[in-house]
C-alpha cells in the first residue's frame, strides 16, 4: 500500500511539474508576442496618412502619384515592418508564436504585402534583397504567395512545443480581408 501512495505521489508530483513547466513557456510566448504587437504599432504610427489609406489604391491620378513616389520615412517604415514580419516568422519556425497568433499574423502579414505603397515597397525589396543588400526574406517570399504559409520548425521538437498538447488542432488558414 505504501509502494502504491509513493508511485501517486511521484506521478502527481511529475504532472504538477509538467503543468507549471508549461504554464512558463506559455506565458514567455504570450510575452514575445506582445512585444512584436508593440513593435507593429510603432511602425504603423510612423505611417503617413496616405499610406495608411493604402494611396494609389483609388485610381485617380493624385493617389497614383503618391503611392508611386511615396516618402522616405514611409519607405523605411515599411520595410521594418518586411523585416519585423520576417522575424515573426522566424520566431515561429522556432515555436515561439502560437498556432492562434500565427493563424492571425501570417494572413494579415499576406493581405498587408498585397496592399499599396506595401507592394510597391516589397518589390524594391525585393531587387536590394536579391542583389545582397538587404535580408534574404526566405519566409516573406513564401508568404507573398501563399496566406496559408507556416514556417516549418527548426527542430522535430518544436513542432510539439508549438502547440499546448491539449489543443492540437489546425490554424485557421483564412486570409483576413482589408478594408
Amino acid at each position: 500500500m505504501e509502494l502504491l501512495s509513493l508511485v501517486i505521489t511521484v506521478l502527481a508530483a511529475f504532472a504538477a511539474t509538467g503543468t507549471a513547466i508549461w504554464q512558463v513557456r506559455t506565458q514567455r510566448v504570450r510575452q514575445f508576442e506582445d512585444v512584436y504587437v508593440a513593435r507593429y504599432w510603432s511602425l504603423l504610427d510612423r505611417l503617413s496618412l496616405p499610406a495608411l489609406r493604402g494611396a494609389g489604391a483609388g485610381g485617380d491620378a493624385e493617389s497614383a502619384t503618391a503611392a508611386a513616389y511615396g516618402s522616405d520615412s514611409d519607405t523605411t517604415a515599411i520595410r521594418l515592418y518586411f523585416r519585423l514580419s520576417e522575424d515573426e516568422a522566424d520566431l515561429r519556425a522556432q515555436g515561439w508564436v502560437s498556432d492562434e497568433t500565427w493563424g492571425e499574423w501570417g494572413g494579415a502579414i499576406h493581405a498587408q504585402m498585397h496592399r499599396p505603397p506595401f507592394d510597391r515597397v516589397w518589390a524594391e525589396t525585393l531587387l536590394d534583397s536579391d542583389a545582397g543588400r538587404d535580408y534574404g526574406f526566405v519566409h516573406l517570399r513564401r508568404l507573398w504567395h501563399d496566406a496559408a504559409y507556416d514556417p516549418p520548425p527548426t527542430r522535430p521538437l518544436r513542432a510539439l512545443l508549438r502547440r499546448s498538447p491539449w489543443r492540437r488542432r489546425a490554424v485557421n488558414r483564412t486570409s483576413p480581408t482589408v478594408t
